[in-house]
């Protein structure tokens, strides 16, 4: 539906911009489309119907469908280059940029010229994607991004500064896939591809050097259900920390503290008010909290504090995940 929407706002665009009509014989690039324009510099399309509006979206689809064939080819390619540890998340990233591929080729694609055949009053729309255009934006994207890259391996005495700019380069990275991917296509020749100057392999390999650096001590209060710590060290985990301990000296610590409110009775059902605090500290400095609440209702205080907590739990891995990773991501 999204591109439907896309491909008609570029229509209306191009219909008022681009067009010109051509009556009378019949043009040469409905049987060659490059004839005025060399497939080298190129990716030429026609498409037909009975209304200009709906040819120049079948125009515009031909022109999306050419661009995908030569994605999904480089695609293979780009994925037999991976590393098998991390080939998941690349093809995750790669898969996502192939759904996005119509988007990326109608940003260089203009129509060229429109012609209706007076005998069947059907329209031909000749569009065309430069690949000049589309290499130079895309390669300007790429350089920018490896500078960027390049400028979170600059090593910094502190390891947790150092861990967050690891991870701004690894995400720096992922984002760039659709770059590489889309110029790689329009290049063609595996010779002429780009690649990334560092792969993801070695850059999660020096974010793991870093978290080696910052042991995390996890202590939750007033939870005997372990579920807010499981969800805690869940999270740290999954955001790349990988050196927790016990040791109540630890230079870095999450402390949890759940705290209950006066239970409420309405009708058969107890209501408990839950509000937990978590910190993340480095000494005796806070770095950054976050706080939740939930009330949840059971046929006792037990079983409302019960599902309560399993709300917090939840919420741990989602909304906690999300702001302490933002956090993360802007520690300078």
């Amino acid at each position: 539906m999204m591109l439907k929407k896309k491909i008609y706002i570029i229509t209306v665009i191009l219909l008022i911009t681009s067009i010109t009509y051509v009556r009378g014989n019949e043009p040469e690039w409905i049987t060659n489309p490059y004839a005025k324009f060399p497939s080298s510099q190129y990716l030429c399309a026609v498409g037909t119907a009975y209304d200009l509006k709906t040819a120049q979206n079948e125009a515009l689809k031909n022109i999306a469908g050419f661009f995908e064939t030569k994605v999904k080819a480089v695609t293979k390619s780009m994925e037999r280059e991976v590393d098998t540890s991390t080939s998941s998340q690349i093809s995750s990233s790669i898969s996502s940029s192939v759904n996005a591929v119509s988007e990326a080729s109608l940003k260089f694609t203009e129509v060229k010229e429109t012609w209706q055949d007076p005998k069947t009053k059907l329209y031909y729309v000749y569009v065309v994607l430069d690949k000049k255009a589309a290499l130079a934006y895309y390669e300007k994207e790429i350089m920018e991004s490896e500078a960027f890259i390049s400028s979170c391996l600059f090593k910094t005495e502190d390891p947790l500064i150092r861990f967050a700019k690891l991870n701004r380069a690894i995400d720096k990275y992922y984002s760039t896939q659709n770059a590489f991917l889309y110029h790689n296509a329009l290049m063609g020749e595996s010779v002429s591809f780009l690649r990334p100057a560092f792969s993801v392999q070695e850059l999660l390999e020096l974010r793991a050097d870093a978290a080696r650096e910052i042991p995390i001590r996890i202590m939750v209060q007033g939870d005997s259900s372990a579920f807010l710590k499981s969800s805690l060290i869940n999270v740290i985990n999954q955001l790349g920390f990988n050196q927790l301990v016990n040791d109540e000296d630890a230079e870095f610590q999450i402390l949890a503290l759940l705290e209950s409110e006066p239970p409420k009775t309405l009708a058969n059902q107890v209501f408990q008010p839950l509000r937990l605090n978590i910190s993340f500290q480095r000494g005796d400095t806070l770095l950054f909290s976050f706080v939740d609440k939930t009330e949840q209702g059971g046929i006792n205080i037990e079983e409302a504090t019960s599902r309560g907590i399993k709300v917090l739990s939840k919420n741990i891995e989602k909304k906690f995940n999300q702001e302490f990773g933002k956090y993360l991501s802007n520690l300078e």
